[in-house]
């Protein structure tokens, strides 16, 4: 049965890649790729294999998010394990990007190969991987297959499972089954997840619950302030509270921009996909605001106007920015579904709103309605809830504290999943 699986997996895959790989190469040279990441995906590497490091830990993360939580993991696993070389693959140009500025010591970054079986051979026999770890829920057939054969154990770490991906799954049970039978652990971030993975067929021997490495604030409230962006703001909004718009998507910009004004507040905006800065001034523009990018202002205006707003379109700054909020208006939640990450501005202590449209951090945003700790709106109430959190500052503080508190239970997580990988090491 598995042999048939693969077989049919191995005619239909090449042809996927055939018909998306002119999108992919678009996309890749918009967000900054080359062609040498290209040829790379498909197994030719310009780093010499006898230079490359050998008895590795294989990181498969394939998103910009699974790559945060990817390097999240890897510096706390690099603080304990500093002998043990570690490699990153991941799958986007601006995830790739973000790996490489990464301030990790010795990390050797890739972009993920294509889950062909020859080009996944010869990456494994070039890097010799003592342990594979896959971030979420990237679990790829031909890659899984050959470490089963090869030997080499693969853990899954912060696997969950959204009840609509645990009804998808659960339609092709006997497919799911087999496939995550190749795994040798997984480390699900609460029991609501161990439980949907056992219904899909995933052996519960195998499950541990560590908790979230993406909602483990353990060393997130304690970062310093930056000075530099401090100043931008001080000088742009002057006295008005920063209220910034984290994670946005299209249309979400202007919506957040026009409810801050409102409210008398100034709106600092960072986009998701930077790419979108065009299609963002236009919008913002059109509505009246003078919108300054980050990446465009090599000086800032000395008496900025009522309208000016502030466009961060450079990655890896967000938390920083985050820190330097008065409240935090989570993105992907008001015009798009699933919602972005809201820890980092719980982890500052910096009051959340959230949008309807949560779905991708349901359990979370669950349990922080039930405690009363964050605010969720409609689009059409962003701005009379902005005015209600800046009138009613002890009230926003309180449950500022209430959703850090929340979070708590997830302390400590990443520390638990480099032990759970450890362990497979020392069992190997």
């Amino acid at each position: 049965m598995t042999y048939l699986l693969l077989l049919i997996y191995n005619i239909f895959y090449p042809l996927f890649l055939l018909i998306s790989l002119p999108g992919f190469c678009i996309k890749m040279r918009r967000r900054g790729g080359s062609w040498g990441d290209v040829w790379e995906r498909l197994g030719f590497f310009r780093v010499p294999a006898e230079q490359e490091p050998h008895h590795v830990v294989y990181v498969h993360a394939v998103s910009v998010g699974e790559v945060f939580i990817a390097l999240k993991w890897i510096r706390d696993w690099l603080e304990q394990h500093a002998d043990t070389p570690v490699v990153l693959a991941t799958s986007t140009a601006t995830g790739l990007q973000i790996a490489r500025d990464a301030p990790v010591p010795g990390l050797r970054v890739i972009y993920s190969p294509v889950d062909l079986p020859h080009v996944q051979r010869h990456v494994l026999r070039r890097f010799l991987p003592d342990v594979v770890v896959l971030i979420e829920a990237e679990l790829w057939p031909n890659q899984a297959n050959l470490c089963h054969k090869f030997g080499i154990p693969m853990v899954m770490l912060n696997a969950r499972l959204s009840p609509r991906s645990e009804r998808r799954y659960a339609a092709l049970r006997p497919v799911t089954r087999r496939l995550f039978a190749y795994l040798t652990a997984m480390a699900v971030q609460n029991e609501h997840d161990a439980s949907r993975f056992a219904g899909i067929g995933v052996s519960p021997s195998i499950i541990t619950v560590t908790g979230s490495i993406k909602f483990d604030i353990q060393g997130l409230s304690c970062l310093p302030r930056r000075t530099e962006f401090a100043e931008i703001l001080q000088q742009l909004a002057g006295r008005r509270p920063v209220v910034l718009a984290c994670s946005t998507h299209a249309g979400e910009e202007l919506l957040i921009a026009r409810a801050a004004r409102q409210a008398g507040a100034f709106p600092l905006i960072a986009p998701r996909h930077m790419e979108r800065r065009a299609e963002i001034l236009r919008d913002l523009s059109s509505d009246g605001f003078t919108p300054i990018l980050r990446s465009a202002a090599t000086t800032l205006p000395s008496s900025p106007g009522p309208d000016t707003c502030y466009v961060v379109d450079t990655t890896g700054e967000l938390r920083d920015w985050t820190a330097l909020a008065h409240i935090a208006v989570i993105g992907k939640s008001f015009l798009a579904k699933g919602g972005q990450n809201p820890v980092e501005a719980i982890a500052a202590h910096v009051p959340v709103v959230t949008g309807p449209h949560m779905s991708n951090f349901a359990d979370l945003v669950e349990m922080l309605l039930r405690q009363n700790s964050i605010y969720s709106c409609d689009a059409e109430d962003i701005a009379p809830t902005l005015q209600h959190i800046l009138d009613n500052p002890e009230e926003a503080s309180q449950r500022a504290q209430q959703a850090y508190e929340v979070l708590q239970l997830h302390s400590g997580a990443t520390h638990r999943s480099s032990a759970l990988v450890a362990s497979l090491l020392t069992n190997a």
